[in-house]
C-alpha cells in the first residue's frame, strides 16, 4: 500500500513539473522576424524527416533564445529536453523564462505583436523624474557631424542623483575632453595638434544630456549591464544614429567600472573602482577609446583591446591631468592599420578620417586591409557564425547577438555581414 501511494506521489509530482513546462507563451516576441525565421527553418527540417517538432522560446529586449526537439513521438520527455535546451540559451541571452511556442506547424504562443522596433519611444516617464532642465530625448542637433551623445542612465529602482541637471556630469565630461587635448598634443608620434572629442551640444550651448530610466529593476539587468542597456536604448529610446556614439553615465553597478564597444559605452558610477571625479573622467576616456575601435590588434602589444606589455597605462587611464598618456594607438606608422588620430569623432579632424562603425561593425575596411583584419574576417566566414573571441578590435555594440549562431548580424542592418564581405 505504501509503495502504491509513493508511486502515485511521484506520478503527481512528475505531471505537475511537465505541466509547468508545457505552458504556452503569450505577448510580444522581441526580434520577431529573426525568431520566426529560425522556427520555420527547424519546422522545415522536421517535415523533411517526417517527424514532429516541439519548439520553446524565450524573449526579452536583450535578445531571444529557443530550444527544440525533433522526434518521432511527442511525449513528456521530449518536452522536457526542448525546454531545458531553451533555458540554457535563455540564461545567456534573455535572463527570462522559456514557454512553449509551437507543436509542429501549430503556433500556441498567443498575442504575438509586430517587431519591438515599432514600440520605440513608448517608455512611460515617471512623474517624479520630470524636473526643470531635464530632457528625455536627444535634442535637435546643431550640426550633422559625428559626435558623442551622453545619457544619465538609471535602473527602474535607482536613486536619481540629478547628475544631468546639477552640472556634475558636464563638469566631468569637459574635464575629460581637456585631458584629451593635453594627451594628443604631447603624443610623441602625433602631429602635436591638440585634439578633443566632438560632443553633442544643444542650441543653447549646453551639452545635450538625455535622462534615461530603464524599465527593469537593477537586479533584473544582465550581469554585464550593457547587454541590457544597449538594446533598450536602441530599440525603446530610438538611439540609432550611426554617426553618434551613445555614452552612459550609468548610476548603477556592474562587473567593471566601465564597458564599451563601437557605438555604445558606459561607466558604472556605483562600481567601487569609480570613486573621484578624476577617476570618472579617466575611465570615461578609456572606454571612449573602445568606441573608436581602440585598441586594435594590428598594433603590437595589443590583445583583447588592451596593451599586454609595459604600455598598459597608455590608454588614457591615468588620473594625472598633466600627463594622460595615449601611446601608439593615437599615432603610428603601421601600414593598413587605423590610428586614433584619424578618427571622425575628434577635432580638428584630419583628411581621410576613419569611421569606426564602418570598419569594426560593417567590416568595410577601405584602406585598412591589414592582414590581421583579413585573417579574422575569413576565420569567421569559414566558421559561418560569429564568435566574439574572434575579433580584431572592440566588438560592435549593435551586434544582434541572438543570431550569432547563424552568422554576423547587426541591429538595423539587413542581412548577414559575413555574406557581404569578400577579402
Amino acid at each position: 500500500m505504501k509503495k502504491f501511494i509513493l508511486i502515485l506521489f511521484f506520478l503527481f509530482l512528475s505531471n505537475n513539473i511537465f505541466a509547468e513546462i508545457k505552458v504556452p507563451g503569450s505577448g510580444e516576441i522581441h526580434y520577431w522576424g529573426d525568431f520566426e525565421e529560425w522556427y520555420k527553418k527547424q519546422l522545415k527540417k522536421s517535415q523533411k524527416k517526417k517527424q514532429k517538432l516541439i519548439f520553446y522560446g524565450s524573449t526579452s529586449e536583450g535578445g531571444w533564445a529557443t530550444g527544440f526537439k525533433i522526434v518521432k513521438e511527442i511525449n513528456d520527455k521530449a518536452h522536457e529536453q526542448a525546454y531545458k535546451r531553451c533555458m540554457k540559451g535563455a540564461k545567456k541571452y534573455t535572463q527570462s523564462e522559456c514557454f512553449l511556442f509551437a507543436i509542429d506547424d501549430k503556433i500556441v504562443w498567443t498575442k504575438i505583436d509586430e517587431p519591438v522596433a515599432s514600440a520605440n519611444m513608448n517608455v512611460e516617464i515617471d512623474e517624479n523624474d520630470k524636473k526643470p532642465g531635464r530632457f528625455f530625448e536627444d535634442q535637435p542637433d546643431v550640426n550633422d557631424d559625428y559626435q558623442i551623445h551622453f545619457n544619465y542612465l538609471l535602473a527602474k529602482d535607482s536613486e536619481d542623483r540629478e547628475l544631468d541637471i546639477n552640472g556634475k556630469m558636464e563638469e566631468i565630461i569637459l574635464m575629460a575632453n581637456k585631458w584629451m587635448e593635453i594627451s594628443t598634443s604631447k603624443n610623441k608620434k602625433g602631429d602635436k595638434v591638440p585634439r578633443k572629442y566632438k560632443l553633442d551640444y544643444r542650441s543653447d550651448g549646453k551639452l545635450d544630456i538625455t535622462f534615461i530610466r530603464m524599465d527593469k529593476n537593477f537586479k533584473n539587468l544582465h550581469k554585464y549591464a550593457n547587454n541590457s542597456i544597449t538594446p533598450f536604448l536602441y530599440k525603446k529610446k530610438g538611439q540609432t544614429n550611426n554617426k553618434k556614439i551613445y555614452f552612459n553615465f550609468a548610476d548603477i553597478n556592474s562587473v567593471d567600472g566601465g564597458e564599451a564597444g563601437v557605438g555604445f559605452g558606459s561607466i558604472f558610477l556605483r562600481n567601487k573602482s569609480v570613486g573621484t571625479d578624476k577617476r570618472k573622467a579617466a575611465i570615461a576616456l578609456h572606454e571612449l577609446l573602445h568606441t573608436q575601435g581602440m585598441g586594435t590588434n594590428c598594433i603590437p602589444g595589443i590583445k583583447n583591446n588592451h596593451y599586454t606589455n609595459r604600455d598598459s597605462r597608455l590608454m588614457l587611464n591615468s588620473v594625472d591631468p598633466s600627463s594622460p598618456r595615449i601611446g601608439k594607438i593615437y599615432a603610428h606608422d603601421i601600414e593598413m592599420c587605423p590610428q586614433f588620430m584619424d578618427s571622425v569623432y575628434i577635432t580638428p579632424t584630419r583628411e581621410n578620417p576613419y569611421d569606426p562603425y564602418k570598419i569594426f561593425c560593417l567590416f568595410e575596411l577601405g584602406k585598412y586591409k591589414h592582414p590581421e583584419y583579413i585573417k579574422v574576417i575569413n576565420k569567421l566566414k569559414d566558421a559561418g557564425r560569429y564568435n566574439w573571441k574572434t575579433r580584431f578590435g572592440p566588438s560592435c555594440s549593435t551586434r544582434n547577438f541572438s543570431k550569432d549562431s547563424q552568422g554576423y548580424y547587426l541591429l538595423g542592418v539587413e542581412g548577414n555581414i559575413l555574406e557581404k564581405v569578400n577579402y
